[in-house]
This record gives structure tokens, C-alpha cells and sequence, in this order.
């Protein structure tokens, strides 16, 4: 099997195909990382989440306790494998400033409300989930003073995936997206923005994670190794619309939580203002070809220390 139809199944076997890029930029030298140490075997830089965290047949519960101590304040991270991916960065800071980490998490799922039925999807596991982890917060809410939400999502992912569905309506050339994946990006695009109103009714506050990068579906050939990739790439290619992106989370989705939510934007970490780095400091900074390296993240605490400096001042 080639490295390309590797890849095509890799991306079909995720949320959304990623768009081509043309070509790639030179070596660059990235804002400091805070830890220098010696980057993990490829298949062991996602992060692992505690053993009780996973059924029989090895699927996440949820929700899941990451950290534990009593009478202290709490830290939900709700979302998809993007906010899975920051978990040994948030793990260190909530272990350090003593708050409780909680993870409501579902691979491939947006946070948002499922369609009525009207709206002809079959409700999907997803659609349980969110309804089930919005019940919990609203539970949360009420027996703790002291909560804190924070939100991350593949939001590029599935705008892209969106995007790419449409066409193929108007112009009926299949796009290789099941229907299951289109059914996730409809979520992703669609019945976000009334489940951030149900979030910002609660009263709960609630920080965002911004866009990560990502490697282009079609990156020039790369003769350092290709899984993980191995070379830098156009930060404009790797942040796919990344203007346009922030744009849309901060006015459909941040607009409608209370007080002054955070957009935590990691990529200066990684990224200079025209080149995102293949490594940082020895690490790879990414895991395949949608996620950040676990390496990576766990040096990334310092993004993340005010939300639970926040959840401690509440």
C-alpha cells in the first residue's frame, strides 16, 4: 500500500478530507517550547486516558475523571479527539494547581445538538452523548459553585467536510464522505450554535480551543518520513482558512457563552507567521495527519494555566 492511499484511508477514516497543499516552506524556528525532551515512538504520541476510563471493549465512558481531589474546584473538557489530544497538557496543570479534570469525550463528534427528526438523520451515538454531557454540566452546575467548561473541536474539520458535501449536492460528483461523516459535519456546521445558547444559558463559564494544524491531504513528497509527516509546511496550508475559521468560532460560538471566554490559540508553539514546524525541540508535532503529538502537547501547559487559575478564583 503507497503513502497516499494510506493517507486516503487515514482521512476517510476520520472526520473530513483535507485539501491539497502545493508545496512546502522552508525551515523556520518556533516560538520557545517550555520542555526540550526526546520525542516518543509514533505510535505511542497520542495520549492515553486512564484505564477505568474505557469500557470492556476498549471504548472511552464518559463522563471520565482525570484528576481527583476533594472539595476542590472543577474542570470539564467536553469534545472530540482535538480536545483529547491537549489532555497531557491539561493533566500536568490540574494535577499542579490541585482542580479536578473531568473529560466528556466522543472521537469524531462535534459539541452540538442533534437535528429534529424532521431533519430525516437517524440519531447517532454522538447525538446521545452531547445530550448526556449537557445533562451532566447542568448537574454540575447545580450541586458545585465552582465549575469551569472547556471546549474543543476538529471545527476546521468540519466546516471543510461541510463545504465539501454541498458540492457534491450541486454538482453530483461523489466526494467519499459517508453519510455518517456528512451527518457529523451538518452537526459540526449546523446545530452548534444552538447547543453553545443551551451552554451559555447554564451560566457556566467556558473557554474554546482554537484551530491546531493539520497536513494537507496532498503535501509535496517529504524524504525525512512521512508517518508522522517530517517536514514544515506553508502555515496557510496547515491552518487551513484559519482567519475565517476563528472568525466563525468567535461569532457562532463563543457569542452566546456568559462573561469573557477565551479563545486559546496553542500555534504559536509550533508555527512561525508563515511556517508550521514538522518538530519542536526534537518532538513531532504530529501524531498522523490530524493530530497533534502528545509529545508535543504535554509541553503546552502554560496555554491552559489561566482557565484553572479561573475555575480557582470562582
Amino acid at each position: 500500500m503507497g503513502p497516499r492511499l494510506r493517507l486516503l484511508l487515514l482521512v476517510l477514516a476520520t472526520v473530513v478530507p483535507l485539501l491539497a497543499a502545493p508545496g512546502l516552506a522552508p525551515s523556520a524556528t518556533a516560538a520557545p517550547s517550555s520542555i526540550a525532551t526526546r520525542a516518543p515512538a509514533p505510535g505511542d504520541d497520542f495520549p492515553r486516558l486512564p484505564a477505568q476510563c474505557y469500557d470492556d471493549r476498549g471504548v472511552i465512558t464518559s463522563p471520565c475523571r482525570i484528576t481527583s481531589f476533594t472539595g476542590r474546584p472543577m474542570v470539564v473538557l467536553w469534545g472530540d479527539s482535538h480536545a483529547q489530544m491537549y489532555l497531557p497538557a491539561l493533566r500536568q496543570v490540574a494535577r499542579n494547581q490541585r482542580v479536578n479534570l473531568t473529560a466528556v469525550l466522543f472521537g469524531g463528534c462535534p459539541v452540538s445538538k442533534p437535528f429534529p427528526r424532521s431533519a430525516g438523520y437517524p440519531r447517532t451515538g454522538c447525538d446521545e452523548h452531547n445530550v448526556e454531557s449537557l445533562a451532566y454540566v447542568r448537574d454540575l452546575t447545580q450541586r458545585r459553585s465552582r465549575v469551569r467548561v472547556l471546549v474543543g473541536g476538529f471545527w476546521s474539520g468540519y466546516r471543510q467536510a461541510y463545504d465539501i458535501a454541498r458540492e457534491e449536492d450541486r454538482t453530483g460528483v461523489p466526494s467519499g464522505l459517508s453519510d455518517y461523516r456528512k451527518h457529523m459535519a451538518a452537526l459540526g456546521v449546523e446545530r452548534t450554535r444552538p447547543m453553545f445558547g443551551a451552554i451559555g444559558r447554564l451560566g457556566v463559564p467556558v473557554d474554546m480551543i482554537g484551530q491546531a494544524a493539520t497536513v494537507p491531504l496532498d503535501p509535496r513528497r517529504c524524504a525525512a518520513g512521512r508517518e508522522p509527516y517530517q517536514c514544515d509546511l506553508p502555515r496557510h496550508r496547515a491552518l487551513h482558512h484559519e482567519g475565517d475559521n476563528e472568525r466563525w468560532i468567535r461569532r457562532t460560538l463563543m457569542a452566546p457563552l456568559p462573561g469573557r471566554p477565551r479563545l486559546i490559540d496553542a500555534t504559536p508553539s509550533y508555527c512561525t507567521r508563515s511556517t508550521c514546524l514538522a518538530h519542536v525541540r526534537g518532538l513531532n508535532t504530529f501524531y498522523d495527519d490530524i493530530h497533534l503529538g502528545a509529545g508535543l502537547t504535554r509541553t503546552l501547559a502554560a496555554y491552559f494555566r489561566p482557565v484553572f487559575r479561573d475555575a480557582l478564583a470562582r
